[in-house]
């Protein structure tokens, strides 16, 4: 194949919450009533990306070949389970052998819209060595849970005529300046500079970059070793023979300069900044900006919120199940999303929401901002908002719960009143939830 893709679907600590009791993979965790994976998939299959490995791990396997045998797609998708993993570079070295051809790289809990022909031609006529996805921190839609969402400011540099990705600099909150090294500037001198951009952890690499990384076994991850090693480089150059990157380029035009000529043209000054220039021109790090749009990860709660939000809202089908049951007076708002076979009874409210399959609403419930899983059962009179209730929980009659995530299994007592705070089968709350503040 042209492209080989590669979807880690590997756990994220800061999802552990959400599937810890059930053993599920956060790739299965829903978006608007869809696993999160699928939009990944998708993705891949509009950019004409039709072989599709997915990694995940032992415990997870069974989860993803089963979901792999239902999802109605047009790639060849295997999946292979690691024992023991690494990080994601880890990650990759041992998937090496199945990894014949230039690839891609990407988390399963990405949503994005950037039109994937167009970037994936773009990858075609250009052939960099590396290619990303950056894109503007999104807008949150209010979030959810208990937790606030981490941005760790970074200063990113685009150069501007080329679109290379040039510098990946963490900011240091206690300081104004910010420190550029005169090799980078005198090599990209129309350089542009953001601390709004995130990474999207979409990565396309060369073949050779596969076979660097399954060499140097102390680069950990993709994300957070090799990207910013790759971007040092460009303007850097001693930095490819000192890291042996230079060992493993493939053999290029540019690189078979006749010195003859080269030292007719240029003096012995110039001659070794335009050795170094040649050098660096053969690690070209492209980066795709997209700004605005419906682009982030799910890889932390409230971001999960965020886009379980904006996809509920922008979704063209149906926004109630035709298997759904609605009682008399019960309102489900435009920007939510009801599951098949689940029932509402009377006077439910739903609002700005996403209420999984095989739900049992009570009573009087009133929903707002929050993302409800397949097979919960919520009692009488409750009150949801900017919370999260996993697979197969339950609520009591006339609980109260403001900014909390209620793990999978769980159930809350009736009367019981939380606000930002993770309700789970350990948590000491759940004893003393009758007595718990709500406002």
């Amino acid at each position: 194949p042209e492209l080989t893709a590669v979807v880690l679907a590997l756990p994220e600590d800061d999802m552990e919450l959400l599937t810890e009791r059930i053993d599920m993979s956060h790739a299965l965790l829903p978006i608007a009533n869809r696993p999160m994976i699928w939009y990944i998939l998708q993705w891949l299959e509009q950019g004409g990306i039709l072989d599709i490995k997915i990694i995940t791990t032992r415990e997870s396997e069974a989860d993803i070949v089963s979901y792999v045998e239902v999802y109605k797609g047009i790639a060849n998708i295997t999946v292979k389970a690691l024992s023991d993993v690494n990080g994601t570079a880890d990650a990759l070295r041992q998937v090496a052998p199945l990894i014949k051809s230039n690839f891609v790289v990407v988390p399963c809990d990405l949503v994005i819209d950037v039109p994937a022909t167009h970037f994936f031609d773009i990858i075609r006529i250009r052939r960099p060595a590396v290619a990303t996805v950056f894109c503007e921190v999104m807008k949150s839609e209010g979030g959810g849970g208990s937790v606030k969402p981490r941005h760790l400011p970074m200063c990113v540099g685009i150069d501007q005529p080329s679109s290379r990705l040039v510098l990946l600099q963490d900011i240091d909150k206690k300081s104004e300046d910010l420190a550029l090294s005169m090799s980078l500037i005198r090599r990209f001198p129309s350089m542009a500079l953001s601390d709004k951009m995130q990474d999207t952890h979409v990565y396309v690499f060369q073949r050779w970059v596969l076979d660097y990384v399954s060499a140097h076994p102390e680069i950990v991850s993709l994300q957070e070793d090799l990207l910013p090693l790759l971007v040092r480089a460009q303007s850097q150059p001693h930095l490819l023979e000192k890291n042996g990157i230079d060992r493993y380029l493939p053999a290029s035009t540019a690189q078979r300069i006749d010195e003859y000529d080269t030292g007719v043209q240029f003096g012995q000054h110039e001659q070794a900044e335009h050795s170094d220039s040649t050098k660096s021109d053969s690690l070209e790090v492209f980066v795709y900006v997209r700004r605005g749009g419906i682009i982030g990860r799910a890889n932390e709660i409230p971001r999960y919120c965020d886009l379980n939000s904006v996809v509920a809202r922008i979704s063209t089908g149906a926004r109630t199940d035709g298997s759904a049951i609605l009682a008399q007076q019960t309102q489900v708002g435009a920007e939510s999303m009801v599951g098949a076979s689940t029932q509402l009874r009377e006077r439910c409210s739903v609002k700005r929401s996403v209420v999984g399959a095989h739900c049992n609403i009570g009573k009087d419930v009133k929903i707002v901002n929050s993302v409800i899983m397949d097979h919960v059962t919520i009692g009488d009179g409750v009150k949801l908002e900017s919370c999260i209730v996993c697979k197969l929980a339950s609520v009591g009659n006339n609980a109260q719960l403001k900014g909390c995530e209620v793990g999978p299994r769980v159930a809350v007592p009736d009367d019981s009143s939380f606000k930002n705070t993770p309700v789970t089968e350990d948590s000491d709350l759940l004893d003393d939830g009758m007595n718990t503040e709500f406002r």
